[in-house]
């Protein structure tokens, strides 16, 4: 089963990604997307570019090159969900009446 998780190389990109395989020494992932952010009106937002555009994956790396591999916030999933997924969004418990 995959999961989506945010990965922090050594490099010091960001990327979010959905991973296929945790191993002992590798991780195997694909969909990565590197993580920026843009300046808004409204303040900065969080966003998502390309990584590795030459390759569709999946990629498997050493965990020698990564700093942390960790969950993602709730929107950060829904926004990669949007792209690779099937679009679904979970809305905020908050707004859940009933």
């Amino acid at each position: 089963m995959s999961e989506i998780k945010a990965i922090k190389l050594v490099t010091g990109e960001e990327l979010v990604v959905e991973i296929t395989s945790n191993e002992d020494e590798l991780v195997t992932f694909k969909n990565p997307v590197a993580t920026v952010m843009q300046r808004r009106q409204e303040g900065p937002v969080l966003g998502f570019m390309p990584w590795m555009q030459a390759s569709n994956g999946p990629f498997t790396i050493s965990k020698k090159l990564t700093i942390v591999i960790c969950d993602v916030a709730e929107e950060v999933k829904n926004g990669y969900n949007q792209i690779f997924g099937a679009g679904i969004v979970v809305p905020p418990k908050d707004l859940i009446l009933g």
